[in-house]
């Protein structure tokens, strides 16, 4: 499951990456409608499904793992200066990307590959929704990177390299944590997801839907919670 999680999330990526790189103009409404489907899903996913798992094993260190996470992610995007998707839905101004934020994206999407092997490890619908998560999240990824990249001023080219490399570091991370989790503890596992969940809620919290209220696009608002029910029916029917 790592390797078919991992190739998925890579395709995602490059697809955003690659949609910029082509088209430049992307359709912002679009985007955000998809942005919202995204946020919905992450955080549904966290608190249904990542974070009760982990509690059910270690509370402690499940919420230990969460408060890290949050952490982490705000140290990095403090150097990194960007968020997942203000760039790609907004019209871009006189912006930098240097190669220590660059450094500091991949080693984000080094982490994600962490939460994919997690989401092998659990398996089940609690590792599915895991995966989707990720995956889901990767498109916005591609995309801010790429519309950063080419508004630093890299050509084209250099634009798809870097985002291939950025897109690689996802499931090189998943290849490298997968022998690790084997046998895990229950302990260990709910550090493990507490660290998932917690870089979901940030993620779809903090740097997708405040930018998303500057769209003032009502229909993202009912295609936000749309990413509950899909979460919560991908649930019920793994229950049954």
């Amino acid at each position: 499951m790592v390797i078919i999680f991992s190739i998925i999330a890579l395709v995602f990526t490059l697809a955003g990456a690659l949609l910029v790189i082509r088209y430049g103009g992307l359709n912002r409404r679009f985007l955000a409608w998809s942005l919202a489907f995204s946020s919905g899903v992450l955080v549904s996913v966290a608190f249904m499904d990542v974070i009760p798992g982990g509690a059910a094993l270690d509370p402690q260190r499940t919420f230990a793992g969460c408060l890290a996470a949050l952490l982490a992610i705000f140290l990095v995007e403090s150097f990194t200066v960007v968020h997942s998707c203000n760039e790609a839905i907004e019209d871009c101004h006189v912006h930098s990307l240097g190669m220590v934020a660059f450094v500091a994206l991949s080693l984000h999407a080094l982490t994600d590959g962490l939460s994919l092997a997690v989401a092998a490890e659990s398996g089940g619908v609690l590792g599915l929704n895991i995966a989707l998560g990720v995956i889901l999240h990767k498109f916005s990824g591609g995309v801010a990177l790429a519309s950063l990249l080419l508004n630093s001023g890299r050509g084209a080219r250099r634009t798809f390299w870097m985002s291939l490399f950025f897109a690689l570091m996802t499931p090189l991370g998943a290849f490298v944590a997968a022998p690790l989790l084997t046998g895990v503890s229950p302990a260990a596992m709910a550090l493990l997801l507490g660290i998932s969940g917690g870089s979901f809620v940030y993620i779809a919290m903090a740097d997708i839907l405040p930018e998303l209220h500057r769209q003032h696009d009502k229909l993202s608002r009912l295609i936000y919670p749309f990413g509950y029910l899909v979460v919560y029916v991908i649930k019920k029917l793994g229950a049954e």
